[in-house]
């Protein structure tokens, strides 16, 4: 009976340091693309909407980087907090920004989204579907 009550007390235990940091940490798929980055002409700067798909809000800060297709050089563009409310909630769960691809030279690029999640890791911003959703600047 004790062993019985030994294991129950040790299970409990363990499932409770377990699962709160199972719940809380990111598997790189919080914030979300809500279509694919796309040029805008007026401007020739790189628009983008991420949406947070947790329930949770997130203050998350997003990096930008242009890699050209030739050389694979890497432009940073810059990086912005954004403060987003839980999804569908009824504060803004989503921001849409523009990126300054209209400083990079001539050629093709990739635009690729990145954030930092709370243990400093970071991770490309994907599709809704979880698929790599990068924009394509051509100047």
């Amino acid at each position: 009976m004790i062993k019985n009550l030994l294991f129950v007390f040790f299970f409990i235990m363990a499932v409770l340091v377990v699962l709160p940091v199972k719940a809380s940490a990111d598997e790189g798929d919080t914030l979300r693309h809500a279509y694919k980055p796309f040029t805008v002409s007026a401007t020739n700067w790189t628009r983008a909407r991420v949406d947070n798909f947790s329930s949770m809000p997130q203050k998350r800060l997003v990096c930008v980087e242009a890699f050209k297709v030739s050389t694979n050089a890497k432009t940073h563009l810059g990086c912005l907090w954004v403060d987003l409310a839980g999804y569908n909630s009824q504060g803004m769960w989503a921001m849409e920004f523009d990126a300054p691809t209209n400083m990079l030279g001539p050629g093709t690029y990739n635009v690729v989204y990145t954030y930092q999640d709370d243990a400093g890791m970071w991770h490309s911003i994907k599709s809704v579907s979880l698929e790599m959703q990068d924009g394509l600047y051509t100047r």
